[in-house]
């Protein structure tokens, strides 16, 4: 099961972009709810940390974080909701207190809870 702030990586159909690098998303939702329901709220991330240096959306994720060779980054903006079973079925990674710490302001920004 997913727990907040877990990285997960979305499967990908065996074949087409064999061992390319899976897409990466990390967990938002309270985990009281992941265990309620099949969904699961997650923000994407992006290795093309430069092109958001400036976005106050986005959210420095480390490699090591994230589970890849590359720093990535947390497009808090961009929140969605998908079906666990989409994802691999164990977290690629996880993020940090501190990083959390910065994913959750820019929730409270995002969603306007002061």
């Amino acid at each position: 099961m997913a727990e907040r702030g877990d990285i997960l990586a979305l499967k990908r159909p065996i074949g087409f972009l064999a061992g390319a690098e899976l897409d990466r998303f990390v967990v938002v939702q309270a985990d009281r709810i992941t265990r309620a329901i099949e969904t699961v709220l997650v923000a994407p991330l992006d290795e093309a940390v430069s092109i958001y240096s400036d976005m106050p959306g986005a959210v420095p994720v480390s490699a090591l974080e994230a589970g890849t060779k590359k720093k990535q980054v947390a497009l808090v903006t961009q929140i969605t909701a998908l079906p666990l079973e989409r994802f691999e079925p164990t977290a690629a990674g996880r993020i940090d207190r501190a990083t959390r710490a910065r994913i959750d302001g820019v929730l409270r920004l995002v969603l306007d809870l002061a």
